[in-house]
């Protein structure tokens, strides 16, 4: 089994960006997957798609990994100021974050906070895809003496353990919504929307928000332009920037939504 270990500085530093680099603010735009996604043969290799800062981060990095059969791929934020998202877009794996270990197929989430880890190891028989997010915020608590920082822990969530609400445009799942070490709230939820329906008119929000679509096609309107983007794609939406979202596609959409508030 071959181990692969990454320390994030060496992430941002080392793999080429397809966006832009760390200094520059991202735009709000969308990502789509035939631009950006990997050879699914089984390899374990990665690619770097967003290197930038944001009006809540001072970094934020946005990878796509493939995971090999029988490797294991580990997310370190130790001794950093980093946490970090693991979200698993196809395969099966065993994860572990200290004495808690957990079956996470397709759909779950890892959220890691500064100085853990999580052993993210592949026990399927195909290679397993998942996306990364690491950021760390403009103004932070991590100075502060450990007594008195966010006791936060990291979460290792199941995809099958999520409980499903339905509702008349389709359904939502809640996932995380809770401050982190370095964020005053991270929320994180899954909404399903029935064939044609929209989520909501296009608005506003001062919190920024992530868009990945998990299956369906969709068209988000983002400051009076349309994007059409199908599974796998996601959306970058910075701070009050009109936005909105619509299935466009035959049957249901499904689509991971997160924002985050900084400390």
């Amino acid at each position: 089994m071959k181990n692969l270990t990454y320390i994030f500085a060496v992430i941002l530093i080392m793999l080429t960006s397809i966006v832009t680099k760390a200094e520059n603010l991202i735009v709000s735009n969308s990502f789509d997957w035939n631009s950006i996604k990997l050879d699914q043969q089984n390899l374990s290799i990665s690619k770097n798609l967003v290197d930038a800062s944001s009006d809540g981060f001072k970094s934020i990095n946005i990878s796509l990994i493939n995971i090999a059969t029988g490797d294991t791929f580990v997310i370190g934020n130790n001794d950093s100021d980093m946490e970090s998202l693991a979200i698993i877009k196809s395969g099966d794996t065993v994860q572990q974050s200290g004495l808690v270990t957990k079956d996470m197929g397709p759909g779950s989430v890892s959220l890691i906070m500064p100085d853990d880890k999580v052993t993210i190891s592949n026990s399927g028989e195909a290679v397993v895809t998942l996306y990364l997010l690491v950021w760390n915020t403009r103004e932070t608590k991590t100075n502060e003496p450990k007594s008195l920082q966010n006791p936060a822990k990291s979460l290792l969530v199941n995809w099958n353990d999520i409980e499903f609400v339905e509702n008349p445009r389709g359904g939502r799942r809640n996932i995380i919504r809770q401050p982190t070490t370095m964020l005053r709230e991270f929320e994180m939820h899954v909404t399903t929307l029935n064939e044609g329906m929209r989520s909501h008119l296009p608005h506003t929000h001062i919190d920024e928000e992530i868009i990945l679509v998990r299956h369906g096609e969709v068209e988000e309107y983002i400051d009076g332009k349309l994007h059409e983007v199908g599974a796998g794609s996601f959306i970058f939406l910075r701070s009050m920037i009109p936005h909105g979202i619509r299935n466009i596609g035959q049957g249901d959409a499904e689509y991971y939504a997160f924002k985050w508030a900084p400390k």
